[in-house]
């Protein structure tokens, strides 16, 4: 058998957040199955973690039909069980050379440590806005693979849906859709987010750290502050501090669910 934990990310709430699945395991390699079990378990992320002792842990990330960590959302989820089971406040998660430096607060907030990106202008893509169920675009970027499309307003960004089939046929592996709240002034956070990534298995929209990193270069020009508060999909909150070298993200996460897999550990 082998444990597994799924966790809320960026919500105090259970069943709130964007779900990540955990597991520990002492083997790696074994890729065709733990590609099966990230599909299995149809979180959009999973990760899977070796303790290294001394406060340093590896891991390898997949979504359900694909291998790597592009969402991050199963950092926090892992750390979380990391705290939760060992009450480390500082320790790192290594997935393949990139090292995550992570501390956790008194009031167990988790903040992880990412490289600041640089974003490049990007041309509309055709089809882009039937894809987005006719919204219109404000602007475009591109970073490492994703689009990020502005919109006009957090309520359009709410009710937004997404044609999964016609997004798949646009060369980006995801699409971070965001607006900001300069007209929403009863609005507590900065801006807001949506992440579709049907090409890596993802049919449902999502919010992650990874899109907020991004946009946190995106606005900080436009907004004139560092420190930034976004909203996700559901009641997710992520705070943001844009810095030259490295970009930091926290929030709260909750463990909902805790199980065994019926299945030989890898």
């Amino acid at each position: 058998m082998t444990d597994f934990w799924i966790v809320d990310t960026f919500c105090n709430t259970p069943l709130r957040g964007i779900p990540a699945t955990v597991f520990f395991i002492d083997d790696f390699s074994n890729e065709n199955l733990l590609q099966s079990i990230a599909m299995e378990m149809n979180s959009p992320e999973s990760i899977f973690l070796k303790d290294l002792q001394n406060g340093i842990f590896e891991s390898v990330c997949y979504t359900p039909t694909t291998k790597g960590l592009f969402f991050g959302n199963s950092l926090y989820a892992g750390a979380k069980v990391i705290y939760s089971k060992t009450k480390l406040r500082q320790f790192s998660i290594t997935c393949g050379i990139r090292v995550f430096a992570i501390n956790v607060s008194d009031d167990e907030k988790i903040e992880i440590r990412f490289s600041t990106v640089d974003l490049e202008k990007a041309p509309t893509p055709l089809n882009l806005s039937n894809a987005l169920n006719g919204e219109l675009v404000v602007s475009l970027a591109a970073c490492k693979g994703e689009l990020i499309v502005e919109v006009r307003s957090p309520s359009r960004l709410q009710d937004l849906q997404a044609n999964m089939d016609m997004l798949r046929g646009i060369n980006y592996d995801s699409f971070v859709v965001t607006t900001d709240t300069h007209y929403e002034t009863n609005l507590d956070y900065d801006f807001c987010l949506k992440v579709f990534a049907p090409k890596l298995g993802v049919y449902r929209a999502i919010s992650s750290p990874i899109a907020c990193a991004k946009l946190s270069a995106y606005w900080i020009d436009r907004m004139g502050k560092s420190d930034l508060t976004a909203s996700g999909i559901k009641e997710e909150r992520f705070y943001i501090k844009h810095e030259n070298e490295f970009t930091y993200i926290s929030g709260y996460c909750s463990i909902s669910t805790q199980g065994s897999l019926l299945t030989e550990a890898p």
